[in-house]
């Protein structure tokens, strides 16, 4: 079982759900239906709900689809999504008895995701400096995906929780596409052979965005006040939609509202503040990730 979102993060607070799927790697056999619907139940019987109404979690995924369609017609919305989603923000939840994840569908899939993405990254073959661009591609398709699907999700629901999902694409969402930038950039000209960056990557799968940025400070000379400003704007945004009342206010108040609402408007300073953070990070100051970023996060 993999859950992913503020489980996987490791920040649950109040009123968090759970987005879950049963990894299969191999094929399908009748005990898996089985076990999809046991989660299910053991999750409603302990209050939880289910997860949303788009059928992208709360259900079987496959390896096969995860790994083997990668672009193309077959790579639809909702596998480009849990596919990088296991790369930046996953975790699993074991169903044995077993503590280890080794061997597991987890272990598995993951190595597999990143081999696919590494073995087949021609750029990687060349004596120049690179970073794993396949990879990054992805990456970047991803988070734009989430910023059209929020635009599509306020015309489809008609603005029905615009405001949560607002802040949460601009502060959480937001941050695992910075995880993602990092986790290539960090491998620029290391001349790595494809087994050591396949492993040095899969190494980073399990860490937290926080914990990414604050790891790599030293490695990309990051002032250490972007950094103080980050962790405060995410500490600001995680105690406040820990606030039964403003989390609530934040679910029902109406879209057309909302630029009058104290509390959307305290999480929307919140958010402009981290992005100008990170505007100093990646675009402003001087350093190796301005020149990574123009160079290979925008052309």
């Amino acid at each position: 079982m993999i859950a992913f979102g503020s489980i996987a993060r490791k920040e649950c607070v109040g009123g968090s759900d759970i987005d879950w799927t049963l990894l299969v790697d191999g094929q399908a056999n009748v005990r898996h239906s089985s076990m999809e619907n046991e989660i299910r139940k053991k999750l409603r019987a302990k209050g939880y709900t289910d997860p949303g109404t788009s059928g992208m979690f709360g259900n079987i995924s496959f390896s096969h689809e995860l790994l083997h369609n990668i672009g193309g017609q077959s790579d639809t919305n909702h596998n480009l999504t849990k596919r990088i989603l296991l790369l930046l923000e996953s975790t699993n939840i074991l169903l044995g008895s077993t503590t280890s994840t080794n061997g597991t569908a987890y272990d598995s899939v993951i190595k597999g995701i990143l081999s696919q993405y590494i073995e087949h990254d021609s750029g990687l073959n060349s004596d120049r400096p690179a970073i794993p661009r396949y990879l990054l591609n992805d990456i970047v398709r991803f988070w734009r995906t989430m910023c059209v699907d929020f635009a599509y999700k306020q015309r489809e629901q008609e603005g029905d929780k615009w405001a949560l999902r607002n802040i949460k694409l601009r502060i959480s969402r937001k941050m695992l596409f910075v995880k993602g930038l990092l986790m290539c950039f960090s491998h620029y000209g290391q001349h790595q052979d494809k087994a050591e960056l396949i492993q040095s990557l899969n190494d980073m799968v399990k860490i937290v965005p926080l914990e990414l940025i604050i790891g790599l400070q030293e490695h990309f000379s990051i002032p250490t006040d972007n950094i103080v400003r980050i962790i405060n704007c995410y500490s600001n945004f995680l105690s406040k939609i820990d606030n039964d009342e403003i989390r609530t206010t934040l679910l029902k108040v109406n879209m057309n509202d909302i630029y009058g609402n104290a509390y959307f408007l305290d999480l929307r300073n919140t958010a402009d503040e981290l992005q100008n953070a990170l505007d100093n990070i990646f675009l402003i100051n001087e350093g190796s990730l301005k020149t990574l970023t123009l160079k290979y996060g925008i052309f």
